[in-house]
């Protein structure tokens, strides 16, 4: 048997939600991988990493637009590596918060 509309609709609802926020964390732990990796290029100091980025950027503006876009696609594809590495690692805390339908005994 199925629940009443209201109980499906608040468990779409819910499920919803929390596939949104486990997106969120997601996206927000490969962010933090690409910060992460930041540090590690300057030697694990807040003053190396920022030179580092300082230089980064140095090169970027005055990179063609070309290779400006490359860079940006290396950006997005090792973001999206970590977002992947981080979703399959996670994927249980996903499967284990869903709400399914039970049968009412």
């Amino acid at each position: 048997m199925t629940g009443a509309p209201s109980d499906r609709a608040g468990r779409w609802a819910a499920n919803g939600l929390r596939v949104v926020g486990w997106l969120a964390v997601n996206a927000l732990a490969a962010l933090g991988l690409i910060a992460s990796l930041a540090v590690v290029l300057g030697n694990f100091s807040l003053t190396g990493t920022l030179l580092q980025l300082a230089n980064l950027a140095a090169h970027f503006v005055i990179a063609s637009p070309q290779r400006q876009t490359q860079f940006a696609q290396l950006l997005l594809a090792i973001w999206a590596a970590g977002f992947v590495g981080v979703g399959f690692f996670r994927r249980a805390s996903l499967l284990d918060g869903l709400e399914y339908e039970r049968a009412n005994p």
